[in-house]
């Protein structure tokens, strides 16, 4: 009798495993053959990073290259536009609180032809005036160019006809009146995850007038062990934050073991010196492990309720 019930504890404890299981499994799809669309241009460096005194004259250069290998040239003009980033780090072509002034203050000294042919580049050369009477904090602006794709005559091709806007940035840091200040706040981690990656999240902002970099490590470390399984403190996350913005940023350990308990270490600093620590145990388990464990438990509760059951009716009839 008790090997029968065992028997049959057993089976339905399996059926519902086997029922789960199939329940939750993903779906499997064919990834698409997608290619995105051909980038017309290149720049290089896409960005500079200069600091600047009132008065001062500063000449700098990027290259427009043309990597195409095939018959198609690229007729481009050049626009300087004030330049600023709203909190989800998307550009903003306009003088956002003064802070694109700067644009007013550059030169560009264009090529007599504006036509690149495959393979070949041009040296884009600027010049920056900053006034005498320029205030201090940040300035940015960006050189933007917008290309159409053209045959070797200059006429627009039949099928590669489209057009891209690039940007090379400028990011100043005009001396005088200068804060450098930030704030973090709000790191965190799931304490618990069923699937996906270890997460780290937090918000950093800008309280000071210039521009500054957030760091981000994260290193994560098995439950029983000083050795790291994941650390990015070689190569952090970083984000350049413009002043009066708050940006949200998100560090992720890719491919996370499926079922573990981890450690994890998470820092956040900001250039002028402001750091913030987050130390977490994380477990992650799939729900259908969690079901299984659940079950099991099930059954040996029900096996020990039996067990007890038994014992008592053996004694009453003693």
């Amino acid at each position: 009798m008790k090997k029968q019930l065992l028997k049959r504890v057993i089976l339905i404890l399996s059926a519902f495993i086997l029922f789960f299981t199939m329940l939750i499994s993903p779906n499997v799809q064919a990834e698409d053959n997608y290619i995105g669309p051909m980038s017309a241009f290149m720049m290089s460096p896409m960005t500079s990073r200069m600091t600047l005194n009132p008065g001062d004259t500063y000449t700098g250069s990027f290259w427009i290259v043309n990597p195409e290998e095939n018959t198609a040239s690229i007729k481009y003009t050049l626009q300087v536009k004030s330049f600023y980033r709203d909190d989800d780090s998307k550009a903003i072509f306009e003088d956002v609180e003064g802070r694109g002034r700067i644009a007013e203050w550059i030169t560009l000294d264009v090529p007599e032809s504006n036509i690149l042919a495959p393979k070949t580049s041009d040296e884009i050369k600027y010049t920056i005036k900053v006034p005498s009477n320029a205030p201090g904090g940040g300035q940015y602006a960006a050189i933007a160019a917008t290309s159409i794709i053209s045959d070797n005559n200059g006429a627009s091709a039949v099928n590669l006809s489209e057009t891209i806007v690039m940007a090379h940035t400028i990011f100043a840091e005009i001396t005088g009146q200068t804060k450098k200040s930030g704030e973090i706040t709000d790191l965190s981690s799931p304490g618990f995850i069923s699937d996906g990656d270890i997460v780290a999240k937090s918000r950093v902002a800008n309280t000071g007038n210039v521009h500054g970099t957030a760091t981000y490590t994260l290193e994560v470390y098995p439950i029983f062990s000083d050795h790291p399984i994941y650390s990015n403190a070689s190569n952090p996350d970083k984000k350049l934050i413009l002043p009066d913005r708050t940006i949200i940023h998100e560090t992720a350990f890719e491919n996370t073991p499926s079922v573990g308990l981890f450690n994890i270490y998470y820092k956040v600093e900001f250039e002028s010196g402001e750091v913030k620590e987050l130390r977490k145990l994380v477990i992650k388990c799939p729900v259908w492990v969690v079901f299984i464990i659940f079950l099991v438990l099930i059954g040996l509760t029900t096996l020990a309720v039996i067990k007890i059951k038994k014992r008592s009716a053996r004694r009453k009839l003693q």
